[in-house]
């Protein structure tokens, strides 16, 4: 029948199809002529008509792809990792023989190019050819390699498998590293040493064949005009009508929010601001789309960075990130170097130079997890473009071009000095640059501070975490076929009131609806995948807008910060507050409302994004005596010290009523405002040059 005909004897098919078709095309324009008498004479179009196969199922693995698919008609999806340059292939050629001058013409498929050896003229039999490169016939040839995708099930300790695709006439350049394409096409065999580029008796000897496709159609998921790149056709996830009817249910049974947030890494106790804060992260902003201008975009996805001492679980929280994303890379800090975060110059067998894809370009319209952050090193400079503009720019080997990383970061990161150093900034604590953390739209910080009481609730968690694995397994035995996730739970929690921190603002709403909520959600959680695939429909078909209730409370909002912020420091210095911000709080309130798969975005969902944006204030600007100092986002300058210590030297003159100060009271104002310098002795005789203060004495000065 068609279809194994279609799986075994493509090259015949898809030739006898090109030949209806053109005879079809013929009737057509003889039925179209209007003229009886010239019927006959309607000239044929010889033009080749090419037949591409679409939607070809099964999809396969790419690791299912061996021996026995040789020559079969196969559709596989991956992700671009590599891209060649685009090639002339030469696939007919006439030979001319020096001697008789009888011209041989020559046929060359798959691009195996073997010219005759003799002439074929039976008197002639001259070994002398030479090829009439008038006569070419040649095609547009490209190479590229995919990669199995980040969610196929590779198991432990298994590289992800790749294989080669060769793209012909108008399907080269049909993607770039990055894109996730569906390849249909013919599986073929090539002698190894051949596809090195070696001939002769060597390539004859050996008997190691590699499979690699000969593309017949690519279907792209970047290639469907700019409204459709924002819904997340990146991922490989398909919606069946059970999956839509119990993602009716979850909307219908109400705060759905707070119950994914505690399905998120139920056994990490708490640090539900944290987790709510990754899973907006995970369902992203709004991409901008109604603007003629495609070129000025402004990011849609949002950027996490959690901080604190080791053992809270930052990396637990990470791996379940990668693990509910629809898309997602998971990297780690100290193995990882700049052109494995961006792109990678590959020189292939032929000399030229390919361009291979990254983790950030992989995980484009996805996630790039990156663990151990602090300990990048020089890396760090590779991820300002790309966390920003959402692009990641290369000019090396000759070729300038740019790629796209439309994805969102989320790091966890440990202080440079093994404890979190209130006194410090989160920029001295990680010895991180300004530019980088003005990047991340949430800043957590994780402390592990003593405190009797939440021990004990953590060490109960501990426990009735691993008294309920047994009882969990019986349960799933006995719960009937259709999934349903109620609210009742099988063991008591401790009550929330044991557990509430102090802030400096009061209590949270957000906060303390979510403690609220854990008895009810935590011991009952949504699964994993299912997580999962609620936050690939979101991203895919839910696209919300901002009310005007939402704006103003953003607005309100963000001018309250930025007051403040000149409430705190000299007027001269510049406001860590800015415009980028409030950006984030507008990106975050979308991603809150897809939660509840929201067209537009409501003064409760903007409520929230505030009061999550407010504990990340507290813990980036909260000094070690419990203080707010806004000047602390990224470390301070060296001119910024000055003032601020000149300030403080002032204040405790007039307290003192005296303008003189010894060597030692000078170090105790320093040490009273946290100030950190190499050389103390050095920054006073800064002081000194500037004329802030004079020397009056052996270790005397004197305020000007």
């Amino acid at each position: 029948d068609f279809e194994r005909a279609v799986t075994e004897n493509i090259d015949d098919v898809l030739l006898c199809l090109g030949i209806a078709l053109c005879m079809r095309r013929h009737e057509l324009r003889v039925e179209a002529e209007e003229d009886v008498s010239r019927k006959r004479s309607v000239p044929a179009d010889r033009t080749k008509i090419t037949v591409r196969l679409h939607g070809v199922t099964p999809v396969l693995p790419i690791a299912a792809l061996k021996a026995d698919v040789v020559n079969q008609f196969v559709s596989v999806m991956g992700t671009v990792v590599r891209v060649s340059a685009i090639k002339p292939l030469v696939t007919r050629c006439d030979f001319v023989c020096a001697k008789c001058n009888e011209a041989t013409s020559r046929a060359f498929p798959d691009g195996k190019f073997f010219p005759p050896q003799r002439c074929e003229n039976s008197p002639c039999r001259s070994r002398t050819l030479l090829p009439n490169r008038s006569s070419v016939d040649t095609v547009d040839y490209q190479k590229i390699k995919i990669q199995e995708m980040e969610t196929t099930d590779v198991g432990p300790g298994r590289m992800p498998r790749m294989i080669e695709v060769e793209l012909c006439e108008d399907l080269v350049d049909s993607c770039i590293p990055g894109n996730v394409v569906t390849i249909s096409g013919i599986v073929k065999s090539i002698n190894s040493e051949i596809h090195e580029g070696r001939y002769g008796k060597r390539a004859q000897a050996n008997s190691l064949y590699i499979l690699y496709i000969s593309a017949n159609s690519v279907e792209n998921s970047a290639k469907v005009g700019f409204v459709e790149k924002d819904k997340d056709k990146a991922s490989d996830i398909d919606f069946t009508k059970e999956d839509l009817e119990q993602i009716s249910n979850i909307i219908n049974q109400g705060n759905v929010f707070d119950h994914i947030v505690h399905s998120l890494c139920p056994g990490i106790y708490r640090n539900d601001i944290v987790k709510a804060g990754l899973i907006l992260a995970l369902l992203g902003g709004t991409r901008n789309s109604d603007d003629k201008d495609t070129t000025c975009v402004r990011r849609a996805d949002s950027h996490v960075l959690v901080v604190g001492d080791p053992g809270l679980g930052k990396s637990q929280m990470l791996r379940a990130v990668s693990m509910v994303a629809p898309r997602a890379v998971y990297v780690g800090g100290n193995t990882t170097t700049t052109t494995g975060l961006t792109v990678t110059m590959v020189k292939d067998g032929s000399g030229d130079y390919a361009l291979e894809a990254g983790a950030l370009v992989l995980a484009d319209q996805g996630v790039c997890c990156i663990d151990e952050f602090d300990k990048m090193g020089v890396d760090y400079q590779a991820l300002l473009e790309a966390m920003e503009q959402q692009s990641i720019s290369i000019a090396k080997a000759g070729i300038v071009c740019n790629l796209n990383a439309r994805t969102s970061v989320i790091a966890a990161a440990n202080p440079s000095g093994g404890h979190y150093d209130r006194s410090r900034s989160v920029g001295e604590n990680l010895k991180m640059k300004a530019a980088l953390l003005s990047r991340f739209d949430l800043v957590f910080i994780l402390l592990d501070r003593p405190d009797e009481e939440r021990d004990r609730l953590l060490s109960e968690h501990v426990m009735n975490s691993h008294v309920r694995k047994r009882k969990s397994r019986k349960r799933t035995r006995d719960s009937s076929a259709s999934v349903s996730w109620s609210s009742n739970s099988y063991v008591d929690e401790p009550p929330a009131s044991g557990y509430e921190e102090a802030a400096v603002s009061g209590q949270r709403l957000l906060s303390h609806r979510l403690r609220q909520n854990a008895s009810e959600y935590s011991m009952n959680p949504i699964p994993l995948y299912f997580v999962r695939k609620f936050i690939a429909y979101a991203r895919r078909y839910v696209h919300p807008r901002l009310s005007s209730d939402a704006a103003a409370l953003l607005q309100k909002k963000y001018l309250e910060l930025r007051s403040a912020g000149e409430g705190q420091q000299n007027p001269t210095d510049s406001i860590p507050i800015t415009t980028r911000q409030l950006e984030s709080m507008i990106r975050l309130s979308q991603a809150r409302a897809r939660a509840e798969l929201a067209e537009t975005v409501s003064a409760k969902h903007a409520q929230d994004v505030v009061d999550i944006m407010q504990e990340c204030l507290l813990d980036t600007y909260t000094t070690e005596d419990g203080n707010l100092d806004f000047g602390r986002s990224g470390g301070m300058s060296l001119a910024k010290k000055v003032k601020a210590y000149v300030a403080r030297l002032m204040k405790a003159a007039a307290r003192r009523n005296t303008s003189l100060f010894s060597m030692d009271d000078l170090l105790e104002v320093a040490d009273s405002m946290g100030l950190k310098v190499d050389d103390f002795r050095d920054f006073v005789d800064i002081l000194r040059n500037e004329c802030y203060i004079l020397k009056k004495g052996p270790g005397q000065f004197k305020v000007q």
